[in-house]
């Protein structure tokens, strides 16, 4: 039986790599999405934090809230290797503020070592690599994870709906576009853009769970807690805010047309 890949390549040296260097050009944007993330955080900048980031990846969402909040300590998880190396160095000069634990978010052991309970549970870009299944069990488990009035804030891809498909891919393409030629200096066709994108990222099967706008957040219900009515909109990267209250999830999609 072939080994299955749960990282959707992000154990490649290569890759994770390319995607340090170039995610402030091939994310659409990425400054933006990150800013709005953090800000969503509902503490003034002085609170002590501990914050958990799943799929950190080389520290992006980490080292933001490490910025906005001075007094916090981030716990990042990850399942790739590489990763974890380029966060150890990325992140060195927090010294005792952040933890790194390397651990595939598609195994419910991922936890193991893992000490809670947390203010916020944040994630970015990185939830989507798991199943439909494993992210129903995933949310269970983020829900013991937080304290009482704990935020977990998701910021993910998205299928866009199919009416907006054509016009969400051509945003897309125009900001990543803008978004080189401001850092780099340089402009070049979105063909040849997407072709080096193709070769260094290499996007795998494992890449496509995407669910519509909105769905993700009904997933809070398996665990037969009671929902509050989530606010839905459309959106190719699309923050989800769950607040813990209690024993029940209070969630809102925080959808931005990107």
């Amino acid at each position: 039986m072939a080994h299955e890949d749960t990282l959707g390549g992000w154990g490649d040296r290569g890759k994770a790599a390319y995607f340090l260097e170039k995610a402030d050009i091939v994310v659409p944007k990425r400054r933006e999405q990150l800013h709005f993330l953090v800000d969503l955080l509902p503490w003034p900048a002085k609170e002590p934090l501990r914050v958990l980031d799943l799929g950190s990846g080389y520290g992006a969402v980490a080292e933001e809230i490490l910025l906005r909040y001075p007094h916090s300590a981030v716990t990042c998880v990850d399942g790739s290797e590489e990763m974890v190396k380029l966060a150890r160095e990325s992140l060195a000069k927090y010294r005792s503020r952040v933890q790194l634990q390397l651990a595939d978010l598609a195994h419910s052991d991922w936890q193991a070592g893992i000490d809670g309970p947390f203010h916020s549970i944040v994630s970015g870009l990185a939830i989507h690599h798991l199943t439909d299944e494993r992210k129903r069990q995933l949310y269970i488990e983020l829900f013991d994870l937080l304290e009482p009035g704990g935020a977990f804030l998701n910021d993910d891809i998205v299928a866009a709906p199919p009416l907006f498909e054509n016009r969400f891919r051509a945003i897309m393409h125009r900001d990543i576009q803008d978004q080189e030629r401001a850092i780099v200096g340089i402009s070049r066709s979105i063909e040849e853009i997407q072709a080096e994108m193709n070769e260094r990222l290499r996007v795998t099967p494992r890449d496509g769970y995407l669910p519509r706008a909105g769905e993700d957040t009904q997933r809070y219900d398996q665990r037969g807690y009671p929902v509050a009515s989530p606010n839905r909109r459309s959106g190719r990267l699309f923050p989800q805010h769950g607040q813990r209250i209690n024993n029940y999830f209070d969630h809102d999609s925080c959808g931005r047309g990107w």
